[in-house]
């Protein structure tokens, strides 16, 4: 028993001591300075779980803020600030017409994490709770859309995902934020789920199966699983496991060329929402793939979309990048974000939860933003000399 104790103890003195030094090799690395512009309209819960992945990257790669301390991803953000959940007590941060073009000129990057915004059900849990939803804050504005464009006029860098065109975004803003980039939305989204069953944790949600069945006249596969696809107004399709597809799981592949450059996995599975976009004439580095049968193409055909569609567009003649998917919905255990090898770390603890999300993660996300983003600061360190 003593034995067993001492080789106990012993095993925490040397993990404790492996912390100290990876936190020291952490600390003596270069700060870089790169002012980023982080909106997030979407924070119901305490975590802000659609940029925290993100800022995890910006403290791991030892990005800071102009004033040289490092990015909190409870602060540091424009959007949603949840104040007391439980008493339903909020605040938000949003950029005014007047403060424009001061943020454009003294942001180095913009970074669109998620623009939905926060509904009353989401939100009001007690007496409060209204009869019907209604947007409580969210959407892309005019205000966000001329940052937007002005930082791009200005050669920065812009970065945006997921949930920028849909509703609560109105139809002009969403039209001339298409135009500014040369896509097009085409309103339609999709996300797989490991079981239909409304019933189940991980289940989806009671008012798709409403929908479905008031629309299809037909039954909601209640022991089916795979994806479902949602239109801004309001139609519904399924894309289901044996019968639409072979597997249910999008598939994200990259070509040689981009695999090359941010040195992404050719192949990584996508369990998150995902929207269909027309590129346009921009350059398209990564794609998602569905594995659908001959009943699943015809599907899709139905309703205008294929079963090979952009994941990732670059900006052919504008500083941007535009990820068609709820990209930053990541595993981060922002602890690990301070410690040297912390990727690592952060994946081996994050891959017991949800293995595919932790090796998109480490192998697609994490590569990919960490390029972006030190070419960047290239360039900045390039055009001060």
């Amino acid at each position: 028993m003593k034995g067993f104790l001492r080789i106990f103890i012993g095993a925490i003195i040397i993990l404790v001591l492996l912390l100290i030094g990876m936190k020291a090799i952490w600390l003596f690395k270069e700060k870089k300075v790169i002012s980023v512009y982080i909106l997030d309209k979407t924070v119901t819960k305490y975590d802000r779980h659609a940029h925290k992945s993100f800022t995890w990257l910006l403290n791991y790669n030892r990005i800071v803020l102009p004033n040289k301390k490092q990015y909190s991803y409870k602060t540091d953000y424009f959007g949603f600030f949840p104040i007391n959940i439980n008493d339903e007590v909020f605040d938000f941060k949003s950029i005014r017409i007047s403060e424009v073009d001061d943020y454009a000129s003294n942001s180095d990057v913009l970074f669109y994490a998620d623009c939905y915004g926060v509904h009353s059900f989401e939100w009001y849990k007690g007496k409060s709770k209204p009869i019907r939803s209604q947007k409580v804050f969210g959407g892309l504005n005019q205000n966000d859309y001329l940052l937007l464009k002005r930082m791009l006029d200005n050669g920065k860098l812009a970065i945006a995902e997921y949930n920028m065109f849909s509703t609560p975004t109105n139809a002009l803003v969403r039209i001339k934020t298409e135009e500014l980039l040369g896509i097009n939305w085409s309103g339609w989204t999709g996300k797989y789920f490991e079981t239909f069953n409304v019933s189940s944790e991980n289940g989806a949600p009671v008012w798709m199966k409403n929908l479905y069945e008031s629309q299809h006249l037909g039954v909601w596969p209640d022991k089916g699983s795979g994806i479902i696809l949602i239109n801004n107004d309001g139609l519904i399709e399924l894309l289901e496991l044996g019968n639409h597809i072979n597997s249910p799981i999008p598939i994200i592949q990259s070509n040689s060329e981009s695999i090359e450059r941010f040195n992404v996995s050719q192949s990584v599975p996508f369990e998150e929402w995902f929207e269909f976009i027309s590129p346009g004439n921009n350059l398209i580095h990564s794609n998602f793939s569905l594995d659908v049968t001959p009943k699943g193409k015809e599907v899709l055909q139905k309703i205008g979309l294929t079963e090979e569609f952009p994941a990732v567009i670059e900006g052919l003649n504008l500083n941007y990048f535009y990820f068609c998917g709820d990209f930053s919905e990541n595993p981060a255990n922002m602890w690990t974000a301070k410690l040297a090898g912390g990727k690592w770390l952060n994946h081996f603890i994050s891959r017991f939860s949800n293995t595919n999300k932790a090796n998109f993660y480490q192998n697609y996300y994490t590569p990919l933003i960490e390029k972006l983003l030190s070419e960047h600061y290239e360039k900045l360190n390039n055009s001060q000399e």
